[in-house]
């Protein structure tokens, strides 16, 4: 098991530029629409944010308050899970608006991050990380744990396949592995050139067939979000395949097989790690999975690991969310920024 584990919040995708959550909807709608498909999104999301919040995401967006994306997708999956619908916005085959703007608020993660990633100048904060464990000769002794969608980490790690003999493992089977398909390179990991990277809550590059109950990887490709403008076949079984993305909720439905394999995964690296590593996290409350799944390898653990803080804000709520969480006497908080850490360490 690895010795090290290095858990990725929103805050160290945000270095790289990817959107922090509370952005998304301001980002979203600064964007410029290019596909009758984004257009027909744009004016049913439009329609739901004056209805539901009397917002007008056409004017000065950067003064609009947005309500929290846990509230909104709250109320539409408990609408969805209490089977009453909202005046003009209803729930069955004619007239399901609830689960068409779900699915729309899915899409707008995973359209935002692509574009904003795309407009920025690249980060290489990933990189240059991963590069500094394999000088340390750390990198197979560290398994990382990503609440992002983005790929960007898995991008870097993907493409020092050659030059470090390393494969990027998931910890779930794709149909890439089973099917030689001559357009994909990607193979099965082997274990003894593993590292691991752990994404509970879906990644953009992860597409699932419910009929058939397999995953497909499109490496180094946000398949989610091709998915948006064209529609993809199962190469298995032909049907319809759909994202894997759990959107940031207050109900989060963990059902997905796949995903709860990556469940126990992490958990048994969290309980036998000797230090854990928090970058760009700030312990939300609507991850109260999250926290389920940290108390429980804290508890049951086979090691008492030392955990480090790599944050520099200068907000004391956040440094306290840890200390009271956590055994005090193993919190250390850093003070260091996701750059620094890459770069230097501790």
């Amino acid at each position: 098991m690895a010795e090290n584990v290095i858990f990725l919040g929103a805050g160290a995708s945000t270095s790289k530029n990817a959107p922090l959550q509370s952005q998304l909807f301001e980002k979203y709608f600064s964007l410029e629409t290019t596909s009758p498909y984004e257009q027909k999104m744009n004016e049913r999301l439009t329609k739901f944010f004056k209805d539901f919040f009397a917002i007008d995401v056409t004017n000065n967006l950067e003064e609009i308050n947005f309500p929290e994306f846990e509230e909104i997708l709250g109320i539409l999956e408990l609408s969805l899970n209490r089977e009453e619908s909202f005046k003009n916005y209803g729930l069955y085959h004619n007239n399901p608006q609830i689960q068409q703007i779900k699915e729309d608020l899915i899409f707008l993660i995973a359209i935002t991050i692509d574009k904003e990633i795309k407009s920025k100048p690249k980060n290489k904060s990933h990189e240059i990380l991963t590069k500094r464990l394999i000088e340390e000769n750390e990198i197979w002794q560290t398994d990382f744990i990503s609440l992002n969608y983005d790929i960007i980490l898995d991008n870097t790690l993907t493409r020092m396949h050659e030059n470090y003999d390393l494969d990027l493992d998931y910890g779930i089977e794709f149909t890439n592995f089973e099917n030689n398909y001559e357009e994909d390179p990607w193979k099965r990991p082997l274990p003894e050139k593993a590292v691991h990277l752990y994404k509970p809550h879906g990644s953009l590059n992860w597409l699932y067939c419910p009929t058939c109950i397999s995953t497909t990887l499109t490496p180094e490709e946000k398949g989610a979000v091709k998915l948006f403008y064209e529609p993809i076949d199962c190469e298995v079984c032909g049907s319809k395949i759909i994202p894997i993305i759990i959107p940031p909720s207050f109900f989060k439905v963990m059902s997905n097989r796949y995903l709860q394999e990556i469940w126990y995964k992490m958990e048994d690296s969290l309980k036998n790690a000797e230090r854990i590593y928090f970058c760009g996290y700030s312990f939300p409350d609507a991850d109260i999975h999250i926290k389920y799944l940290l108390k429980k390898a804290e508890i049951n653990g086979n090691s008492n690991p030392e955990i480090y803080i790599i944050n520099n804000s200068e907000k004391k709520e956040i440094k306290s969310s840890y200390e009271r969480f956590f055994k005090c006497d193993t919190v250390k908080w850093t003070g260091q920024s996701f750059e620094h850490f890459c770069k230097h360490g501790l």
